[in-house]
């Protein structure tokens, strides 16, 4: 979980909420060379009131360096 931020609305009520999220966000320990790093891919992101109640999905793409 990541950019983790409570809303509160009243019924009815609608809001923008922006996030921002730097390379560490996405970032793993990789074990070979025992440090963080970025893996490319394709990833999905979820927006939901939980995690039985998503609301909104996305994907996106981090490339790999040239």
């Amino acid at each position: 979980m990541k950019g983790f931020e409570k809303v509160l609305l009243k019924p009815g009520e609608g809001k923008v909420v922006t996030m921002n999220l730097d390379k560490d966000s996405f970032a793993a320990w990789d074990t070979e060379s025992h440090s963080w790093k970025v893996h490319p891919g394709t990833y999905s992101i979820m927006v939901g009131s939980s995690s039985r109640d998503i609301r909104l999905k996305g994907l996106f793409t981090i490339a790999s360096r040239m």
